[in-house]
């Protein structure tokens, strides 16, 4: 509706001066005339540059953080034609959270010169862990008169940001070595579960040469190290969507989430390999057996919704029976009452839990649970949730240009 506005006055303006100018003369009345003609024309040559493909494509770096640090994110706006002088180009992408909706903008407008690429970035205190999906996408234009505002809106070009989980390191320090020593060697050799492309730093014993054969690149051989190799976790996402708990339950998720990652961080560092289940309804597992992949196994993390309420028995009852004699540690946020009959079906020593509950002193009933777990001959450990950071849910946050 603005531009209507402003053209249309500027028509009227153009028709008033060419009828005066044809009227009455003058020069100064046709120099008024060919300025305006001219103007004419340079808001033509800006719509015509606006009318060819505009492309939007994220830079890399831009993704993901872990929570609480800064977020970055970089933007390249391209266009099939140069944009003329005085004119500028203005940027806004919005992502929702996945579960709380929570809003996160990055707008900003700056001058186009005469590149056909423009770069936008801005950065953010992360406010929560999660997935940012994008929503929309829109480039706008201007000329230098600010006679213009032209936008568009694009299907595509923004990336999802994740916001990772933090690592709880003092969790994976309370909890000890679960599992196992992380310095022992496996008795056990490694079994090659598969091949993946070669890897600048692969010894060459790890090039599976029959597989390079056929394909014509190099393979390296993908190891599966035994259950006394590697740090079997169950992680129970349950009951801390916001639509089903209170916000201590989601605090408490929260923490059980970073307390898992900080259990993974652990195993990989002291070159364990890790098979994460996690129970949230969609029963879906991970497995690393380097360092390298730790940023995966907390992009995983961070897509972990805690929508589902349903017992975690069944998943760690599977991933027990698939150890082979090792011990699949449990991290959970809920004494969940099932959980004592379930390890009276299972070797002693089969499972270990660590539990998180919210600040302050722990209930009686938490520390009967405890017993009846422990008389399973399961190991429990405690650990305390951090106070809460100011209150996230919707809202929408800026991201600040750079």
């Amino acid at each position: 509706m603005g531009n209507f506005l402003r053209i249309g006055s500027l028509l009227i303006v153009t028709a008033g001066a060419l009828w005066l100018a044809m009227d009455r003369g003058g020069q100064t009345a046709w120099f008024v005339v060919y300025s305006l003609g001219f103007l004419w024309a340079y808001l033509g040559l800006v719509v015509w540059q606006w009318l060819g493909p505009v492309q939007v494509e994220a830079l890399s770096g831009t993704g993901s953080c872990v929570r609480g640090e800064r977020l970055e994110a970089g933007y390249a706006v391209r266009f099939a034609r140069r944009p003329l002088l005085g004119t500028w180009i203005g940027l806004e992408i919005i992502w929702l959270h996945a579960v709380t909706e929570a809003c996160l903008v990055m707008r900003d407008a700056v001058p186009a010169g005469r590149r056909r690429e423009v770069v936008f970035r801005g950065r953010m205190t992360a406010p929560s862990r999660g997935v940012y999906a994008p929503d929309a996408v829109v480039v706008r234009a201007g000329d230098a008169f600010g006679l213009l505002r032209l936008e568009r809106r694009l299907e595509e070009g923004a990336a999802a940001l994740y916001v990772l989980p933090r690592p709880w390191a003092a969790a994976a320090a309370a909890a000890g070595e679960i599992g196992g020593r992380g310095d022992a060697r496996p008795v056990e050799v490694p079994q090659v579960s598969g091949t993946r492309p070669y890897a600048p730093g692969d010894p060459l014993r790890r090039i599976h040469w029959r597989s390079s054969a056929r394909t014509g690149d190099l393979r390296a051989k993908e190891l599966e190290q035994p259950a006394a190799g590697r740090l079997l976790l169950v992680l129970d996402a349950a009951g801390g969507a916001s639509s089903l708990g209170s916000a201590e339950a989601e605090l408490k998720l929260e923490a059980a989430v970073e307390a898992a990652a900080g259990l993974a961080k652990q195993a990989l560092e002291l070159g364990r390999g890790v098979r994460l289940a996690v129970a949230d309804g969609q029963g879906r597992v991970w497995e690393a057996q380097r360092r390298e992949r730790l940023p995966e196994l907390l992009r995983l993390l961070a897509a972990v919704p805690g929508s589902d309420d349903r017992p975690v028995g069944g998943l760690l009852l599977r991933e027990a029976q698939q150890a082979a004699g090792g011990t699949v540690t449990l991290v959970t946020a809920r004494a969940d009452a099932q959980l004592p009959e379930l390890l009276r079906r299972l070797p002693r020593g089969a499972a270990q839990v660590v539990y998180v509950h919210g600040p302050g002193a722990v209930s009686g009933a938490v520390h009967a649970w405890r017993r009846q777990l422990e008389a399973c001959g399961c190991r429990v450990t405690l650990l305390t949730a951090p106070e809460p950071s100011p209150p996230k849910g919707a809202g929408v946050h800026a991201i600040a240009g750079a």
